[in-house]
């Protein structure tokens, strides 16, 4: 069949045109965000109520079209999760079955779903809720079914959000912030763990509020920075929450933890070499949960110890510096809790009352590349001496 050749020259411009069209299509399908920002809420308890109104602060800070949130979100009904997807454009939500949301393969599919629908450059993880024993973290009250989990626990999620991370980054994306926004959080047992989590982890050696008021300016922050960082993400937030929502929060670090065996051996060891280890006096805890745990502000037990043993002070001082100087990317305590925290250095201690509660940790990276947990073991009175006491106070009251 023979084709003219004025036919095939506006047929050229009609595929040349179409395929420009495909190729800018195709572009920006495939552009990755700027920011994504994942929260994960397991709300499936008595913080319900603050669920609505943390999604509509969301929602009145995202306005730029480069910004997406996304919220999988556990509440007290029957109705499955939620999936929420927040943008410049408005609200969408989707159903999602189960009401596993503090098993660690809900967070993984979760986090999936995230990588392969929203590709961004940079992304920070956000978990909502309570916080409980060292090891726990997202409380669900109704797991939804027999055996089900009533906490995240703190190694197996730190796993989970490590692997998510190093998927991110082979898509050419950046996990910047992990902000484990709940109570007690802030050990430097759990930084540690969540090392590989993101280029700054955030938490708080106590109790955290909630709602929560930051949301909204941070987003709006956000949209207008897409070059910022995580340490400059962790300062936003620190400065837009209210000083009635927290009391600490400290940003570290994710590759300076990856020194912090090397650099936390020199001061257990001067410690550990005394025949017998005086527990210091007068210190309080940070945060604590009832019968056995307890979290001590970490300089301020390392001082008690060296100043009560009468130990020289040289390494106790070069660790001091490093985590000012390398570990801290940002650290503030509330105006209003100033009298209380003052002092305090922006990461616990876990110092529990048992063996048994120390035990219970073991599987911990810090205990197996350190011998912090040898130094706490030393600090605890003896069996006999445990049961004796409770006795006695049993008596008392």
């Amino acid at each position: 069949m023979h084709v003219s050749r004025r036919f095939l020259a506006p047929l050229a411009l009609v595929l040349a045109a179409s395929a420009g069209h495909a190729s800018r299509a195709d572009e920006t399908r495939a552009k990755p965000w700027d920011w994504v920002v994942v929260y994960y809420m397991a709300y499936d308890n008595n913080l319900e109520p603050c669920g609505r109104p943390i999604l509509d602060m969301i929602g009145k800070g995202v306005k730029s079209p480069r910004v997406a949130v996304t919220c999988l979100a556990d509440f007290t009904d029957n109705d499955g999760m939620r999936r929420y997807t927040i943008t410049h454009e408005g609200e969408k939500v989707e159903q999602v079955p189960g009401e596993n949301i503090a098993e660690e393969e809900t967070l993984r599919d979760y986090l999936e779903w995230v990588r392969l629908t929203f590709p961004g450059r940079r992304l920070a993880l956000i978990f909502l809720n309570h916080g409980g024993k060292l090891g726990e973290m997202s409380l669900d009250e109704n797991p939804g079914k027999e055996g089900g989990q009533n906490w995240l626990e703190v190694h197996a999620t730190s796993r989970v959000v490590a692997a998510w991370r190093e998927a991110v980054k082979k898509d050419g994306g950046e996990v910047e912030l992990l902000f484990l926004q709940q109570c007690g959080k802030g050990t430097l047992e759990n930084y540690h763990a969540f090392r590989d989590g993101g280029k700054v982890i955030m938490g708080s050696q106590t109790v955290v509020g909630a709602p929560n008021y930051y949301y909204e300016k941070v987003l709006r922050w956000v949209g207008q920075n897409p070059e910022g960082s995580g340490e400059d993400l962790a300062a936003k937030i620190r400065e837009f929450d209210p000083p009635n929502m927290f009391t600490t929060y400290t940003a570290v670090r994710g590759a300076a933890l990856d020194e912090l065996p090397a650099r936390l051996e020199p001061v257990l060891a001067p410690l550990l070499e005394k025949e017998r280890l005086a527990a210091p006096t007068g210190l309080r805890s940070c945060f604590d949960q009832p019968p056995d745990e307890l979290f001590i502000d970490g300089l301020a037990l390392l001082e008690g110890l060296y100043t009560q043993n009468e130990v020289d002070r040289a390494p106790l001082d070069a660790f001091a510096e490093w985590v000012r100087k390398d570990l801290l990317a940002g650290h503030r305590v509330s105006p209003a809790r100033e009298r209380v925290a003052a002092s305090w250095c922006g990461f616990s201690i876990y110092l529990p009352r048992s063996k048994r509660a120390l035990d219970r940790y073991a599987h911990y990276p810090i205990y197996r590349e350190t011998r912090l947990d040898d130094l706490v073991g030393r600090l605890l009175p003896p069996p006999g001496a445990q049961r004796q006491g409770g006795r006695r106070a049993r008596e008392r009251q």
